[in-house]
């Protein structure tokens, strides 16, 4: 054998060797050369491993990294990189608007600032306590939680729970107890301690807890309307006023799905003095502008201003419904291969956040799906919609009867949606029912 000859098959091993290294990070399964193209028996299929690598890799279309953009198929290599891409744009797309969280980053709660100054003046300024409420997606979590994070902090303490449906009073309190130990001057733990073992009262509880903390506590009580028994509603109310009264270094903020105060807790007259009502309106247009840029800036999707419209009309200043329909619309461009939300990708977005919605609520779903295909009632439908999302309840003379099935009716007459989500996801389907109007009149001439 020559040196040249040498050094030719030294180069094609090598080049082998890369090849072999190359296919293995790919991960892919070139196709088979024509000394394996005789079909494997069943026997010998099964026992096939799923990554099974070629022994021959000599063919060079195998190793191209990247194809011409109107070839099809694409090599393993291009298609390799490609569907990584989709799955990082995808994951910024979720990211960038994620709805089934609470926002825990400050700088995220857009819309919010004033909100969280007038929780900052009346509880850390005026040490009152907070009743934080509004509409469920409106983003009061979200608020409570930014708040607790800045008393943090500020070398205070936040402690955040989320109450039950048949919770008793000493039950809502004693998740904190041990936060509170921890808390409190070593002499006076005992007494705290103890609580955990018994049914206590309001007194009970600020008899042991207001002289035995030096630091001041945020008590932070999410999911409030969801509390059934009046006794545990009158003793809160007892514990809000003994707090205030004994000046101790604790204030409770209560967090829930109310339209106003008096949803909320019902409680005497006194009490109100000792209160900041903090009210999570629906966003303004301003605000949903600013949710959907921060979106566009982290996840690299261009949302148009028809696209931003449709979305927001859709929402109608609800935080979670604006992030929901802007993830959905995004998701669908990426997947048609786009960085712009075009209206199909609207449409695709609120067709898809319906039906997610509808897996969990299908009785509601299956009665839009049916009224919003009556062009005569659609205008009575978006006015009864509109009053749920801005109002969280509709007045009587409002309320079209074949839309009852979906409402709760209060003793006054007027009705609230007993999915109090519902509001906008009928207002997706009604725009979604008027963009197919024109068309399927012009099918049926």
């Amino acid at each position: 054998m020559t040196e040249t000859s040498s050094i030719a098959e030294w180069w094609r091993r090598v080049k082998q060797v890369g090849n072999h290294i190359l296919l293995w990070a790919l991960n892919e399964r070139p196709r088979e050369t024509a000394a394996s193209a005789a079909a494997p028996s069943r026997a010998s299929t099964a026992a096939m491993p799923v990554n099974r690598r070629p022994s021959d890799t000599s063919d060079p279309e195998l190793l191209r990294p990247s194809a011409p953009p109107d070839s099809v198929p694409a090599t393993p290599a291009h298609r390799f990189a490609e569907a990584m891409g989709a799955r990082s744009r995808r994951a910024r797309v979720i990211a960038a608007f994620n709805a089934s969280q609470p926002v825990d980053d400050r700088y995220e709660l857009l819309g919010r600032m004033g909100e969280l100054n007038r929780l900052v003046d009346g509880v850390v300024e005026r040490r009152q306590h907070a009743v934080i409420f509004g509409a469920r997606g409106s983003g009061k979590t979200s608020l409570a939680r930014i708040f607790g994070d800045l008393a943090d902090e500020a070398e205070c303490v936040a402690i955040y729970h989320a109450a039950t449906g048949d919770t008793g009073f000493a039950e809502l309190l004693r998740p904190y107890l041990p936060f509170l130990v921890a808390e409190a001057r070593p002499a006076a733990r005992a007494a705290l301690a103890a609580l955990a073992e018994q049914e206590f009262t309001a007194r009970a509880f600020v008899s042991a807890a207001a002289p035995a903390l030096t630091r001041r506590l945020f008590l932070i009580i999410d999911e409030f309307d969801r509390i059934a028994l009046p006794e545990a509603k009158a003793q809160v109310a007892s514990l809000l006023k003994l707090l205030s009264d004994t000046r101790a270094p604790i204030q409770v903020l209560l967090v829930g799905i109310a339209a106003d105060v008096d949803d909320l807790l019902e409680a005497h007259p006194s009490l109100r003095r000792h209160l900041v009502a903090v009210p999570v309106r629906p966003f303004g247009a301003h605000a949903v502008e600013a949710v959907i840029a921060e979106g566009e800036r982290r996840s690299g999707i261009v949302f148009p201003r028809q696209a931003r419209a449709q979305i927001g009309a859709a929402a109608a200043g609800s935080p979670y419904h604006v992030r929901l329909f802007c993830q959905a619309a995004g998701l669908a461009a990426v997947e048609r291969g786009s960085t712009s939300v075009d209206m199909a990708a609207v449409r695709a977005g609120l067709r898809a956040s319906l039906d997610d919605w509808a897996s969990v609520n299908a009785s509601a779903a299956a009665l839009f799906e049916q009224l919003c295909s009556r062009g005569d009632l659609r205008e009575r439908l978006r006015a009864a919609a509109c009053d749920g999302a801005a109002y969280q309840r509709i007045a009587a003379d409002r309320v079209p009867q074949a839309l009852a099935p979906a409402l709760s009716f209060t003793a006054d007459g007027d009705a609230v949606f007993a999915d109090s989500l519902a509001p906008q996801f009928l207002l997706a389907r009604l725009q979604l029912a008027a963009e197919a109007s024109p068309s399927t009149m012009a099918a049926a001439e």
